[in-house]
């Protein structure tokens, strides 16, 4: 199951089952820190997110699961321009939210943070995230904090997963197959 399977799967979930923000909930538009910049991913950002996206589409297959097909070597900035509509519309939706991540002078994209429900279990949210190569070393686990402080503060999701992180793809995956059978 590829990411945009599970994240279709999860939002449909989520919307028959399960509140994932209170009603009228408004999801922070940005927040900075002194390492990096979080806003809410848009079609404008098409850009930047194209050339963060390409410089690590290699590690970024084995983000989302293992052996992901995202992004092919031969995406588009067209493809690439959906993928970021989807995002915020979801985000306005609030049925998820995708941000992208810059650094704090906000020239150049470094990554991208995605907040899904997760309807079923210990989990109150699905979370992945990733940064270009060349930071994910440097960043990845003062990232990983302020998520998790920032999720509970500003979102009231207390309980995220991160698959790939937390658990196996394949962990993941039984979980999610799992929910499906029921």
């Amino acid at each position: 199951m590829g990411f945009n399977d599970n994240r279709r799967y999860l939002i449909e979930r989520k919307k028959s089952m399960y509140k994932f923000v209170e009603e009228g909930f408004k999801a922070p538009f940005e927040v900075s820190t002194s390492d990096y910049h979080l806003r809410k991913l848009r079609v404008d950002d098409v850009e930047k997110d194209y050339q963060a996206v390409m410089s690590s589409k290699e590690s970024l297959r084995q983000i989302f699961c293992v052996d992901d097909d995202w992004p092919a070597d031969d995406m588009t900035i067209e493809k690439n321009y959906q993928d970021l509509k989807e995002h915020q519309d979801e985000f306005d939706n609030n049925e998820g939210f995708a941000y992208t991540i810059e650094l704090p002078d906000k020239s150049k994209c470094i990554g991208c943070l995605y907040i899904f429900p997760f309807s079923h279990g210990v989990y109150d949210s699905c979370v992945y995230y990733w940064l270009i190569d060349e930071l994910d070393n440097q960043l990845n686990s003062n990232l990983r904090e302020f998520t998790d402080k920032w999720l509970e503060k500003d979102f009231d999701l207390i309980n995220p997963a991160y698959p790939g992180r937390d658990f196996t793809h394949l962990e993941w995956e039984r979980i999610v197959e799992e929910i499906k059978s029921k």
